[in-house]
């Protein structure tokens, strides 16, 4: 299964996590709520202008399930950056199941000094 949501992500997979995105002065900050997925079954990847994110979360090995409303299987998400960003500075924390990606925008404002020429 493919959707698209808004214009910056785009995800397949048995379940779409909630994502967030940040653009600060300096970087972007990407927010992914992974609650139950364990880091090694993470991959983040910068490709081109795109962050990639994928992993796959287990149901509970038990051997009877009365109910379930949790959603478990593997998901990959397509971010667009839009940015120029720096991707080998990029740094990913993982702390009570959310995902945080930070990567440093490039600074492309350079002042341009004018100087007065005398006729």
């Amino acid at each position: 299964m493919k959707e698209k949501i808004r214009d910056f992500v785009q995800a397949w997979g048995s379940w779409t996590p909630p994502v967030d995105i940040m653009m600060g002065p300096e970087r972007v900050r990407v927010i992914v709520e992974v609650p139950g997925v364990d880091s090694s079954s993470l991959e983040v990847r910068v490709e081109g202008d795109n962050l990639i994110v994928e992993g796959r979360k287990l149901p509970p090995m038990v051997k009877r399930v009365l109910h379930t409303e949790r959603e478990y299987g593997d998901f990959f998400l397509v971010i667009k950056l839009n940015e120029d960003v720096t991707p080998s500075s990029a740094r990913a924390s993982l702390r009570q199941g959310v995902l945080e990606v930070e990567i440093p925008r490039v600074n492309r404002k350079i002042k341009i000094h004018v100087e007065e020429e005398n006729e």
